[in-house]
């Protein structure tokens, strides 16, 4: 199980120390190759590998980016970026490697993370190799999490982003909304989602993405929980509101159908195919797992990912 890391701030400054850590044969790394992460075939976890086997391998850390310590280990991600490397790792260490988009199974919500953390970070650092200031070459610094202009006529800093979108389960009495993008595969349907615009407050998102999707006005927007949802580098917020009425206007570039589902006709058309739920990785299937349940505590819901 991957542990609860701490992600120390102040180490990422230490250069001395990130050096030393990846050097130590008992450092962890958990792998990717691009966007695929490494994970066990047993379960959906990062495959670990120490430094020592590292090492053995003859992989390169330079581009290895820090993500946290737990005890005495210091826990780094790493980006292979070749394919031919990346299917004698899977042989070596009994693992694949998977987009992190494809999984249904559920993610404990800490491997999640971290998975996230690793998958969110060297993606920032591939796209972030040029300045978007003058387009010289970057350098990396504080052990991934910055990077600095080479040209000294410039010498802009650069630092990862995270892109927030809200996500919200709508109520009309008893029933629940959802919809279909066109973008979902056969028979999905889900909550409605959004990114968050500049100059807007969370609760305002909610308010305009459902009026913009579905023509509703909203009361009592009430924060529910947040997952890192790396794709490559956001955080889904959620949250859940009670409509003024039931009448739905789609905005058919955004939605290709909607209605609104009580808890049995969920049950009952997921039972007969017609009705497909979201991946149960994903912060959207616990909000509609934890609505099924009438005490809103469903066994296989887990724990709210925040």
């Amino acid at each position: 199980m991957v542990p609860r890391l701490e992600r120390h701030e102040h180490h990422r400054q230490d250069e001395t120390k990130i050096a030393q850590a990846l050097r130590k044969p008992t450092s962890c790394f958990i792998l990717f190759e691009k966007d695929r992460g490494l994970l066990r075939r047993d379960a959906m976890e990062p495959v670990v590998l120490a430094g020592r086997e590292l090492a053995v391998l003859g992989l390169s850390t330079d581009r290895a980016v820090f993500l946290g310590v737990d005890g005495d280990a210091t826990w780094f991600g790493l980006d292979v970026s070749d394919a031919c490397i990346a299917g004698s790792l899977e042989r070596h260490a009994g693992g694949r490697f998977c987009g992190l988009g494809s999984i249904e199974d559920p993610v404990d919500p800490q491997a999640w993370a971290v998975l996230a953390q690793a998958r969110a970070l060297l993606a920032w650092n591939r796209e972030t190799a040029y300045c978007p200031a003058c387009g010289s070459e970057t350098d990396a610094a504080f052990a991934g999490y910055m990077r600095r202009c080479s040209d000294p006529d410039c010498a802009k800093t650069h630092f990862p982003r995270t892109d927030p979108a809200v996500i919200v389960r709508v109520h009309h009495g008893e029933r629940c909304l959802l919809a279909r993008s066109p973008r979902f595969r056969p028979a999905v349907r889900s909550m409605l989602a959004g990114f968050v615009e500049p100059g807007e407050c969370l609760e305002d998102a909610v308010r305009r993405e459902v009026s913009e999707e579905v023509g509703l006005n909203l009361l009592d927007v009430r924060y529910l929980g947040s997952q890192p949802w790396p794709f490559p580098m956001s955080i889904m917020i959620a949250f859940e509101a009670h409509a003024t009425s039931d009448t739905l206007c789609l905005d058919p570039t955004e939605i290709e159908a909607a209605d609104w589902y009580s808890r049995d006709r969920v049950r009952s058309e997921v039972a007969s195919g017609r009705l497909r739920l979201s991946s149960r990785k994903s912060i959207s299937r616990w909000m509609l797992d934890t609505w099924l349940n009438t005490d809103g505590s469903p066994d296989d819901a887990g724990e709210p990912f925040s």
